[in-house]
């Protein structure tokens, strides 16, 4: 067997080479141009250079699906003709004679037909093991599947710059590679061509058999003359992709097409809505999507509201080009815009009785919710739906961790659609609010000057009382802040908007008191605060006042209250990937440590949280009491440590993730605190 370019997959050889040691039988599964045969070939090579004779390969991707056939094909990749009897015969008592591993690659059109050849074997050859590839699994007892997905970045990106070599001057490798799902196919294919960065794999006739061997067109799999990756079929992707597509089912491959929409991944519901138009009920949708995952296509993926389904970024343009063949892209586009604002107009209102539950269904589809939008925006007519749509979304650019998106979408559409009207007033509503939580209060200040609070449908005169309340507070007038907290509080309790409403007031009376130095006053504001959000269950808020109530304790030098309080502030926006509120979290945490007197733990943490600022794109203004204690601490900390020993102890909190920062902040404070009120 020839040696040739190989890169990575050191886990998956390992995995498959324990699991022929335990089972008998391992089909290796994948989408078209995973590099299924590659690695099936370079796990038996040793093999083969150990015992020759001990591996057969066997190369069916031409051969009918016929039993017959079949067995003919085996028998003479195996040398068993000269045997007597019937071919199933000859092949045993060769197979007898020197069981060894036998490799099936190409099963795809023949997977059921193989199962059963398979199944006799094993139960008629002892000793006898089989390596198969397939697109699907064969589908008989005791097979064992292992799935083979796209290389790791790290591999994929080294493939490319193997074969591409300069040619990717002044492009990004890894870009490039993630366009192409990291398959090592279309990663060949890119570096083939002038320009692997605009590489367009799609190009050609999409005939399925187009690129497939002929009989008699040269060496097969095992022994591959040309010096490539692995010994491919295709000289395209939409050839790999074609026959696949040939494979399926009508239904299946009109599914596929009008799956093709969908950005990223998707649940059943909404493939059923988008999909079963006209021709396809729902339940024919909910079959082929399982057909498809049988087949590779698709990728199912578990969760905690069930299965969802992805599809690679390749095979998802091969499924948009056969749409548009059909005629059906514009069509297919509005229903699933249509599916997502019905889905956003929900979880509206029912982020008001269930924030978990909303913030769990609708993270995943961040991708689609957007694109979404972006339709919308690029439709004239349709650019009032686009900022309802975006409006309607408010709590996840606000609340989850989503800022960057939310702030680039709504200041598209406002640029967009300026005539007044109930959408854009929403929109400026929740921009005035994202670019407060941003510090950007001139920004702020425009988009409250631009909201008509006479606009029929939707009275916002409380949020601008509200808002103005947080801008006057910023400037440090208290006195002004307060005048319109009242009158926000007293508009918000007249109209029963208790969130996103009321409940938020608390954040502005609390931290004008703390400014005030009534710390004791803002504590008791913030525990009433408290509970009235527990008991409506806005955890989100809660979160928010259990950091400050974290910096007032602190400031009343109550530190493992104010411990606890921090504690349970990053707790429940880990809950939600509030990454402000975990970012500020982490900050009180090294304040708090600080105070403590363990300047090492303060360090780390504030070095970590000021690499996750960073890295979630967030400015570096900070609410007010925050900003004072951290100036204070960061400049004790550097009075007490010499400038080598407190780079020395930043670096590690500068190389974690915000993840592994939240952990450690709360590990880090919580070993030496007592139990109190805030502990499960």
């Amino acid at each position: 067997m020839e040696t040739d370019v190989f890169v990575g997959r050191q886990a998956e050889l390992a995995d498959i080479c324990g699991l022929l040691g335990r089972a008998r039988h391992v089909t290796l599964t994948g989408a078209a141009g995973a590099g299924k045969t590659r690695l099936a070939m370079r796990l038996a090579e040793p093999l083969e250079r150990e015992s020759p004779g001990y591996v057969r390969i066997v190369d069916v991707s031409e051969t009918p699906d016929d039993l017959l056939a079949l067995t003919e094909t085996v028998a003479g990749a195996i040398g068993a003709h000269q045997r007597p009897g019937r071919p199933v015969e000859r092949v045993v008592a060769e197979l007898s004679a020197n069981p060894g591993l036998v490799v099936l690659d190409g099963c795809d059109r023949v997977a059921h037909t193989a199962g059963v050849l398979v199944d006799h074997l094993l139960r008629e050859v002892e000793g006898l093991h089989v390596l198969a590839t397939s697109r699907q699994r064969l589908g008989f007892p005791h097979e064992h599947v292992y799935p083979i997905g796209g290389l790791s970045t790290a591999d994929a990106v080294d493939l490319l710059v193997m074969l591409a070599g300069d040619r990717l001057a002044g492009t990004d490798p890894a870009e490039i590679c993630r366009r192409l799902d990291n398959l090592p196919l279309a990663i060949e294919l890119a570096a083939e061509t002038p320009d692997p960065a605009g590489a367009d794999l799609f190009a050609g006739p999409s005939d399925p058999f187009r690129d497939c061997p002929r009989p008699g067109g040269g060496p097969g799999p095992s022994g591959c003359a040309s010096p490539r990756m692995f010994p491919r079929r295709y000289a395209s992707l939409c050839g790999a992709l074609g026959m696949s597509y040939e494979l399926c089912d009508p239904e299946e491959r009109l599914v596929w097409a009008r799956m093709s929409v969908f950005s990223e991944c998707f649940d059943a519901e909404a493939a059923q809505s988008v999909c079963s138009v006209g021709d396809l009920s729902a339940g024919q949708v909910l079959d082929a999507l399982n057909g498809l995952t049988d087949r590779s296509v698709l990728t199912r993926e578990g969760g905690p509201r069930g299965a969802r389904y992805r599809l690679l970024g390749v095979v998802r343009g091969f499924g948009a080009a056969r749409l548009a063949e059909l005629g059906e892209t514009c069509q297919g586009r509005r229903r699933h815009r249509d599916f997502f604002f019905g889905l956003a107009a929900r979880a509206a209102q029912g982020w008001k009785d269930d924030q978990l539950t909303w913030y769990r269904r609708l993270a995943p589809d961040l991708a689609n919710l957007r694109q979404a939008v972006e339709y919308c925006y690029d439709r004239p007519e349709d650019r009032r739906q686009g900022l309802e749509l975006v409006s309607f979304l408010w709590f996840l650019w606000i609340c989850c961790g989503n800022h960057t998106v939310g702030y680039s979408l709504l200041q598209r559409g406002l640029e967009l659609e300026r005539e007044p009207g109930t959408e854009r007033n929403k929109a400026l509503w929740v921009y005035a609010w994202m670019a407060i939580q941003r510090g950007d209060v001139e920004d702020a200040e425009r988009a409250l000057a631009e909201c008509d609070t006479g606009v029929p449908g939707w009275d916002s005169t409380a949020y601008v009382s509200h808002f103005h309340a947080h801008l006057a507070m910023a400037r440090g007038d208290l006195t002004e802040a307060m005048r319109f907290i009242k009158d926000a509080r007293m508009r918000h309790r007249s109209a029963g908007d208790v969130f996103p409403g009321f409940l938020p007031t608390y954040v502005v009376v609390a931290t004008a008191l703390m400014l005030a130095d009534r710390h004791e006053e803002a504590v008791s504001v913030l525990h009433e605060g408290r509970d009235l959000c527990a008991s409506c269950g806005d955890y989100w808020t809660l979160a928010r006042l259990d950091l400050l109530l974290a910096q007032a304790e602190h400031l009343l030098g109550n530190t493992p209250a104010a411990a606890a309080a921090a504690r349970e502030s990053m707790r429940g926006a880990r809950l939600f990937g509030d990454d402000v509120c975990l970012i500020e979290g982490i900050e009180t945490f090294g304040v708090i440590a600080e105070g403590d007197g363990n300047d090492a733990l303060a360090i780390r943490l504030l070095g970590a949280a000021a690499v996750a600022r960073g890295g979630a794109g967030l400015p570096p203004c900070r609410a007010p009491i925050l900003a004072g204690l951290l100036e204070g601490s960061e400049e004790r900390l550097r009075g007490r440590t010499d400038e080598k020993e407190y780079d020395r102890l930043l670096e590690p909190g500068q190389t974690n993730g915000l993840g592994d920062a939240v952990e450690h902040a709360l590990q880090g404070v919580a070993e030496s605190e007592p139990e109190d009120e805030y502990d499960d």
